[in-house]
């Protein structure tokens, strides 16, 4: 049996493809099941999926038509080749951190200008107790984060203040801190990138920020964090 290496590219670059998408969207599902919050970007999920329409159609054709044109020549053949790398790149893409971060912040403009505060309805006491909680985990910085820097940033615009909240957590640790929070606090206009990335107030311990891509994919690496167990009772003295 003669080895076909154009039908085995084709399939290898279609079996990453659609690997892509169960993981994207079964993690969806599975937090549906779940019932855990789970912020369906429209703006993004959009292009994204007509990208991989446009993609998945032009790849199928050109293996559909590899399959069934017999004594292809080698200029039908790199015309195949060639259409088909071209729809491999427009479903491959979608899942670019430049892909969202295009999407984000230009298809996301409007909302971009008008978030300007976190929004989140806590009373002081609510603060007060989240802040110590926090500190006595040692998962806040508490020489560079005051309790009136932790207040200022949840409740205060953005540019009104020059305080910021330096958390002493990993990624996977970051993000199961911010879906506890907008969980527990469900009146707010908190998105991920939002916290982690445009608003610029919630920094490393070295004052860095975050990488936002790092944090909004942890779940696929670290579904649960090293810190788990402590944000689970400190959220659950809040309700």
């Amino acid at each position: 049996m003669k080895f076909d290496l154009l039908q085995y590219l084709f399939a290898l670059g279609t079996f990453y493809i659609y690997g892509r998408i169960l993981l994207h969207y079964g993690l969806i599902g599975i937090n549906y099941m779940l019932n855990q919050k789970y912020i369906w970007k429209t703006k993004l999920e959009k292009p994204r999926i007509l990208l991989l329409l446009i993609g998945l159609v032009f790849m199928h054709l050109m293996i559909h038509a590899h399959q069934t044109i017999p004594n292809q020549d080698y200029f039908s053949l790199s015309i195949t080749a060639i259409v088909f790398s071209l729809a491999f790149f427009f479903s491959h893409l979608p899942w670019t951190s430049r892909f969202e971060n295009f999407f984000t912040n230009k298809m996301d403009s409007r909302t971009h200008q008008v978030s300007k505060n976190f929004e989140l309805r806590i009373s002081e006491l609510q603060t007060k107790q989240l802040y110590n909680e926090l500190v006595r985990y040692d998962l806040v910085q508490q020489d560079k984060t005051s309790f009136l820097d932790f207040k200022n940033v949840f409740t205060q615009d953005w540019n009104s203040h020059r305080s910021k909240i330096y958390l002493k957590m990993d990624g996977p640790s970051c993000r199961e801190f911010f879906e506890q929070l907008a969980q527990t606090f469900p009146s707010n206009s908190l998105t991920l990138i939002d916290f982690f990335d445009r608003s610029q107030l919630i920094v490393r311990p070295d004052g860095k920020s975050y990488k936002y891509n790092t944090i909004k994919n942890a779940p696929t690496r670290t579904p649960v964090s090293k810190h788990h167990e402590k944000l689970i009772n400190i959220f659950n003295k809040l309700k």
